[in-house]
């Protein structure tokens, strides 16, 4: 993934309006908000991405795909990366863009709300309970292809449908701490039942097409399949 200098400006404008249209959505006050958009880069990957930085620190915002980071898979609205939102003194490369920003109150107030959000995403998806492999693999592939309707409503919804592209059957044991078989035969159940689209060729190993998802959520509940 490319990177943004400091004071670097979006390639398109357009952008930069939806991406202050996204920070509004959050809570973020205008003033500030713009100052976020004018200091991000839109990163159009396997996984869509924002991200804000300065020379040593950045926040990815993720927008679009999913993104792994260490043995977990993040989907749309979360953050990963690094930045110290509450030091008491700027960072000697920190420029204004991304001092200022953070350092307003609205701002903060995302942030808190998101990391909140995000370690209930870590209880109810990632967390060690009793369900079944089959609802907890489903229940993942119903989180990562879930799109967020604040996604749309700022204009940054690029996949339109319930689909995933980019991690393996490996990535998703790895990332519920299942093995790799069991994770192959709750994808096989679901593909049988027609709720996942059959594999293809290519980088079929790597695409998830959800052809019923009401169907999967039910699953992810705790609905059974049956296995003949």
């Amino acid at each position: 993934m490319g990177d943004c200098r400091a004071g670097s400006r979006p390639r398109r404008s357009g952008v930069e309006v939806r991406l202050a249209r996204y920070f509004g959505i959050l809570g973020v006050g205008a003033e500030a908000a713009a100052a976020l958009a004018a200091g991000s880069f839109l990163h159009r990957t396997p996984a869509g991405r924002v991200r804000f930085t300065g020379r040593h620190s950045y926040v990815d915002i993720i927008i679009d795909g999913v993104v792994l980071e260490a043995d977990r898979l993040w989907a749309g609205e979360h953050w990963v990366g690094e930045i110290d939102v509450f030091r008491e003194t700027p960072h000697p490369y920190a420029r204004t863009w991304v001092d200022y920003p953070v350092r307003d109150l609205t701002v903060q107030r995302m942030l808190f709300q998101v990391l909140t959000n995000r370690q209930g995403v870590m209880n109810i998806v990632y967390g060690l309970d009793h369900r079944s492999t089959l609802a907890r693999v489903a229940q993942l592939l119903d989180y990562l292809t879930h799109t967020p309707a604040l996604l749309g409503e700022a204009g940054l919804d690029f996949r339109g449908g319930a689909s995933l592209l980019g991690p393996t059957q490996k990535h998703l044991a790895d990332a519920l701490g299942l093995s790799l078989t069991s994770v192959e035969k709750s994808m096989n159940l679901l593909r049988k039942h027609e709720i996942l689209a059959s594999s293809g060729e290519g980088r079929a190993h790597r695409t998830y097409s959800i052809k019923q998802p009401q169907l999967l959520e039910a699953v992810a509940a705790g609905h059974s399949l049956a296995a003949a």
